[in-house]
């Protein structure tokens, strides 16, 4: 089993860039280390970054920003890769929903709407967890990500803005697939705590909040807004229980993860 510490591997300019495979998975089996990848944004990906990424044998990227965040933070560098890319087509589908505030990351939506205290914002990710494995969006993207896992071509990448929340849910699943313990696929989880560099990313955040928002926040609140815990995904996984009767259901009936799938996705990736 690969080791927490030794999961992270270092970018110049990529945030908790790290290898989710290597957990154990039950019967002497172990998640394939070198298959599975899981980062922030890589917008801002060097060249030494982009020759790392290309030696890791990627063959897919998910990624799980919506329109609005792709195009502020762009990863046009991927197609010289020849990546395959599964991601939200742009779409003015959604005209009842705010235009301007529609596409935003978790933590923007949590400020705009809460009075910036500790416990606001932890109850708005937390309910966050509870309501995005049901959103269309997201149940979209997940399924197109596990049809890839069940064909094992190649290595995957899935990332977000932080690659810790939607990032963080899908590995959770897939984890949840390959057969993880819980206990393991919860470390891989908080791994973003100190893998997303977040004593050196909060200076700028708070900065960047003040100009765009006008609004001042403590360092306590702001680290809450760029890590995770424990209770959100136990969050989640009480809302598939309740709303799904269980996480296998989820997978079953609402991502279409049936035996046949699941088998493929195993035999490709646990060694």
């Amino acid at each position: 089993m690969i080791l927490p510490n030794e999961r992270v591997l270092k970018m110049e300019a990529i945030n908790n860039f790290r290898d989710y495979g290597g957990w154990r998975a039950g019967d002497g089996a172990m998640v394939a280390p070198g298959r599975l990848f899981r980062c922030a944004h890589l917008h801002r990906a060097t060249a030494a970054d982009i020759d790392r990424i290309a030696a890791l044998g990627i063959s897919t990227v998910t990624d799980l920003r919506q329109p609005q965040e792709q195009q502020a933070q762009p990863s046009a560098w991927i197609s010289k890769l020849q990546l395959a890319v599964i991601e939200e087509p742009t779409s003015n589908e959604d005209a009842d929903v705010d235009a301007a505030h529609a596409d935003e990351p978790p933590h923007i939506r949590a400020l705009r709407a809460s009075d910036f205290s500790i416990a606001a914002m932890r109850d708005f990710m937390a309910g966050h967890y509870a309501q995005m494995p049901y959103e269309p969006r997201h149940i979209a993207l997940f399924r197109r990500y596990f049809d890839a896992l069940a064909k094992g071509e190649g290595a995957m990448l899935i990332h977000c803005a932080a690659g810790k929340d939607r990032t963080g849910i899908l590995a959770w699943l897939t984890h949840r697939v390959l057969g993880v313990h819980p206990d393991d696929a919860m470390a891989d989880y908080l791994l973003s705590n100190s893998a997303g560099n977040i004593a050196e990313r909060l200076p700028h955040m708070r900065l960047r909040m003040e100009e765009i928002y006008g609004l001042a926040i403590s360092d306590e609140a702001m680290i809450t807004l760029l890590s995770v815990e424990p209770g959100y995904i136990q969050r989640c996984e009480a809302a598939l229980a309740s709303r799904s009767g269980s996480v296998e259901r989820y997978l079953i009936d609402v991502l279409g993860i049936d035996s046949t799938a699941r088998h493929r996705i195993c035999e490709a990736f646990l060694i």
